[in-house]
């Protein structure tokens, strides 16, 4: 009997331990999320259309291949701390924190809305095969994005470039982001259209991988907004409503993307006198 009373208080006593034990840290900086999950974006320059004297239409596309730009493809495996940045969007989708449009046809606007049931069905695949065998017959072999996430490589975001003659400045503004997925064909598809400025409430509560000093948090909002990224231009807004890789193709195509940006530049310089 003594035994029976000496053994069930030791037990009490091991579990009032677990229930006390303080939650492991992996860091020590593992606080750092719940400061993040109460953070809020910076604002943006108030933009008055009457001061908008000169305006440029580009999208430029960011290959996660690209050293510097494989902050948003790594971690393959979202941590406590990070997560890489389609998974944020994707999370901020399921959640109905971020609402997806649907590419269209020969435009780069956002005009369809899509629920999360359309974003799933539209970016579910049939694979090679296209006909299993599961539980004894035959299905589909459907591919859903989430299982298609880590062949999103590459990255298109629309951005507005003007001057706004009252602050004397040339400024960027990002409309969208369009994550591209690599087809295994090596063709490659436009998911969606996310607006920029309706998700940097999602953005910016989501670490980015800084390689220089991980104490230096950075959010994804940003790095965007900073610029530390490398990018090429596929399209200006044009006449004919067309990308460079429709008239000009491989050396030429760069050839073509470094005159847009260098004109920009120099329109740039030339409102100014020294």
């Amino acid at each position: 009997m003594l035994t029976l009373v000496m053994l069930l208080g030791s037990l009490c006593m091991n579990a009032q331990t677990v229930e006390t034990r303080k939650p492991v840290k992996n860091s020590i900086l593992s606080g750092q999320q719940q400061i993040m999950n109460e953070k809020a974006p910076s604002p943006l320059p108030v933009i008055d259309e009457s001061n908008v004297m000169w305006k440029k239409t580009v999208i430029r596309e960011i290959d996660f291949r690209q050293k510097i730009n494989q902050v948003f493809y790594y971690p393959i495996n979202p941590t406590e701390d990070w997560r890489n940045l389609i998974t944020v969007i994707y999370d901020g989708i399921q959640s109905g924190d971020i609402i997806p449009y649907r590419v269209e046809n020969n435009i780069d606007d956002m005009v369809t809305p899509l629920t999360l049931a359309d974003f799933e069905k539209e970016n579910t695949k049939i694979g090679d095969p296209p006909v299993i065998w599961k539980d004894g017959e035959e299905v589909p072999n459907e591919i859903e994005f989430k299982d298609r996430m880590l062949n999103v490589t590459r990255l298109r975001i629309k951005e507005d470039w003007y001057f706004d003659k009252k602050l004397s400045q040339f400024l960027v503004r990002i409309i969208a982001l369009g994550p591209i997925v690599v087809d295994e064909d090596g063709g490659l598809s436009q998911v969606c259209w996310v607006p920029y400025e309706d998700s940097r409430e999602v953005l910016a509560k989501a670490f980015a991988f800084n390689r220089n000093n991980s104490a230096q948090r950075r959010t994804y909002d940003e790095v965007f907004q900073k610029r530390i990224f490398d990018s090429y231009i596929i399209k200006e807004e044009n006449v004919y409503d067309r990308y460079i890789n429709s008239y000009a193709f491989n050396i030429d195509a760069l050839y073509e993307s470094e005159r847009i940006k260098n004109e920009m530049f120099d329109f740039e310089q030339s409102l100014w006198e020294y």
